[in-house]
């Protein structure tokens, strides 16, 4: 029998650091070989330099989204909405010079034989455009080799399956679920930090090889805490409001 081996990968943390060590707490119960994230490690959230030492420190392996690309001065904020615009100037002030340049070193995709791990979407990873069409998700399968791609950005999980024979691609919302032989797929893992699809609880995604199943796992995490940092940072109170409610 080949050897199990599961990968943990985590969406979008945006300075949550409640929310992330809860989603660690979760996988300390599961054999999880390898962790990863999506991007998007600063930003909105009130702890940008606990967040970055704690994935150091757990051994997160993690691409760049946008929000890093912005503060790092790679793209332009002023494109974002003026909350985030406040939250990018505030943590700019915030961050240490390791854990900068920490962001500065993460690159834009990271490509392993059996997955992807990107941002938004391929074939340009740098424009962090989002995944969440059928031409879109067509695009990102055509610029990897390996059966699955994981992406972020949206905040939103939802998976996209390449049939071989089929002229169109299946879409879903499945938490629990194993991809067939000869299928592809594009899996977004949601948000840690920042969920948006109306559950506020914090996902993350588990793929279990080699029997391919992919695992949406969610958990409760103290989003007071979160929306008391909020505050006293003097951050837009929109930012902690949006936690309970999962928008």
């Amino acid at each position: 029998m080949p050897a199990t081996r599961t990968i943990a990968v985590l969406g979008d943390l945006h300075a949550n650091l409640s929310a992330l060590q809860a989603v660690l707490a979760v996988l300390e119960l599961e054999q999880v070989s390898e962790l990863y994230c999506v991007g998007d490690v600063v930003g909105y959230g009130p702890r940008p330099n606990e967040v970055v030492e704690r994935i150091r420190e757990a051994g997160v392996r993690c691409v760049a989204g946008n929000h890093d690309w912005a503060l790092l001065g790679r793209i332009d904020a002023r494109t974002f909405n003026p909350y985030a615009q406040a939250a990018l100037e505030w943590t700019g002030k915030e961050l240490t010079a390791e854990n900068r340049d920490f962001l500065a070193e993460l690159p834009l995709r990271i490509d392993d034989p059996e997955f992807c791990v990107f941002h938004g979407s391929l074939p340009e990873p740098e424009a962090f455009n989002y995944l969440q069409s059928f031409p879109a998700a067509r695009a990102s399968l055509a610029e990897f080799a390996a059966p699955v791609g994981f992406c972020g950005h949206t905040h939103v999980p939802m998976n996209f399956i390449q049939h071989p024979r089929a002229t169109e691609l299946e879409w879903h919302f499945q938490t629990d679920w194993c991809l067939e032989d000869q299928d592809r797929a594009v899996v977004n893992v949601g948000s840690v930090g920042q969920p948006r699809d109306e559950n506020p609880q914090a996902p993350v995604c588990l793929y279990e090889l080699p029997a391919r199943r992919f695992r949406l796992l969610r958990t409760p995490y103290n989003i007071a805490e979160e929306q008391k940092r909020i505050r006293r940072a003097g951050l837009p109170q929109i930012l902690g409001d949006r936690l309970v409610h999962g928008i």
